[in-house]
């Protein structure tokens, strides 16, 4: 019983803690950044926003957004899709620990989508998950928030699913980057 009411105690401490850097992002003067960081640093730049920005799927549009800007001036698509892709899959692993540590008192029963998805890849074997997690990452450009708490949930070693997270990202930054580039 004591071990239940911890984990509400870290979920509700995340959801607090989430909630307030997604009110951060919103508040947060992009002009300030620039003239903080520097626009030599626009690399650190880039990998700061994926980083913030897919902590959050409300936050999500905002990387893809910059991300398209940095297509759009000429930095080099595989350079800043292997940026981009790192700095989102660090900042899904806040999702992967909290549904890791917090799953048993988080109730998704009233989700639709997230019980249709639970129910396929809990059926799916151990290479399946692997798999289906890469073609999420590289194929859908919405957020992993879902995915990764389904992980976390069922309790897959971390050091097993952020290289393929990061490899799905990369890829999916990627063809972005190249259908963006090659569209004009």
């Amino acid at each position: 019983m004591h071990k239940i009411k911890r984990k509400k105690i870290i979920l509700t401490i995340s959801i607090i803690a989430l909630t307030a850097w997604a009110i951060f992002l919103f508040s947060i003067d992009i002009n300030w950044l620039l003239a903080s960081i520097g626009i030599q640093n626009m690399y650190l730049i880039l990998f700061l926003i994926a980083l913030l920005s897919s902590t959050s799927f409300l936050t999500s549009a905002s990387f893809y957004a910059t991300f398209l800007a940095y297509v759009s001036l000429g930095f080099d698509p595989l350079i800043i899709s292997i940026i981009g892709g790192i700095g989102m899959a660090i900042g899904d692993s806040l999702f992967f620990f909290i549904s890791r540590h917090a799953g048993d008192v988080m109730s998704m029963s009233n989700v639709k989508l997230y019980n249709k998805i639970f129910k396929q890849i809990s059926k799916l074997p151990t290479w399946g998950v692997y798999l289906f997690t890469y073609l999420y990452a590289s194929f859908m450009p919405i957020p992993n928030d879902i995915l990764i708490i389904m992980l976390g949930v069922l309790k897959f070693r971390y050091s097993r699913v952020i290289p393929i997270l990061i490899i799905g990202d990369i890829t999916l930054l990627f063809l972005i980057a190249n259908g963006f580039h090659y569209s004009f």
